[in-house]
């Protein structure tokens, strides 16, 4: 466990643990402790947070945001390395920045319409779907905390955008992608190619986006930690990590 300065390689803070003095202080002393915490993908930090020379643009970040707390599980975002969220909360801020990010490419794409249909929430318990609407369609089995999640989830969402439409700027669709990593999401990749220039342009399509793989990466991360008995988070962080969530959209899109 190294704490004594802020990585400035993304890859070695993908989670971010903010530990109490006095807890980091037993995590030196108490043996197996600090073992449990060694990840090269994660890093431990000790609160207060220590800015050494110029403070780095993530840890300035994570210090506007608020989250500089003790007791601070953080998740580093797949779409922005410098941005984090609770872990907690995570799973659901970042499968809502991924459908902005889809309707943004989708713009770059001369799209005139985006519009949701159809969300999905999976856990461990069984998948529940509302439309667009918020009405239930269904699910495996009665869950009424999960619908409740499904629920507030999509009411955060914007279910529809409308643009002017135009030619597709596929050189900046492809950069939007490369830059917020999502390159490898089959299903905006195939839309891309469907949108180059020729004949017989592509002019709706209905697909299933997954909101949740590429946050999968770096909370996995988490479940390589095994954090001491004595180092105490929240009963909403034990319980969302463990439901382990994932968000798909069923989109309609008009060009």
């Amino acid at each position: 466990m190294a704490a004594a300065s802020f990585p400035s390689d993304p890859a070695k803070r993908k989670v971010i643990l903010i530990l109490a003095p006095h807890e980091f202080e037993r995590c030196s002393y108490e043996p197996g402790a600090a073992k449990g915490l060694l990840d090269e993908e994660a890093c431990v930090l000790r609160f207060p947070l220590v800015f050494e020379g110029d403070t780095h643009s993530a840890l300035q970040s994570i210090v506007d945001a608020r989250l500089a707390r003790a007791g601070s599980m953080l998740v580093q975002s797949p779409f922005d390395p410098d941005t984090y969220e609770e872990a907690s909360l995570a799973p659901e801020r970042f499968a809502l920045t991924k459908h902005m990010h889809f309707s943004t490419f989708c713009r770059f794409l001369g799209a005139k319409e985006v519009s949701v249909e159809q969300v999905d929430r999976v856990t461990r318990k069984g998948k529940s779907t509302l439309d667009a609407k918020g009405e239930r369609l269904g699910s495996s089995v009665q869950m009424t905390l999960e619908t409740e999640e499904l629920e507030k989830f999509r009411a955060q969402m914007h279910l529809r955008d409308e643009f002017s439409g135009g030619p597709a700027d596929v050189i900046a669709a492809e950069q939007f992608l490369r830059r917020k990593g999502l390159w490898a999401d089959p299903s905006m990749q195939t839309l891309l190619e469907m949108r180059r220039e020729g004949t017989n342009q592509l002019l709706t399509r209905r697909l299933v986006l997954s909101l949740s793989n590429e946050a999968k990466r770096n909370l996995n991360v988490i479940t390589r930690l095994k954090l001491p008995a004595f180092v105490k988070l929240s009963a909403e962080h034990d319980r969302k990590i463990a439901e382990q969530c994932d968000y798909t959209l069923t989109v309609f899109v008009r060009f």
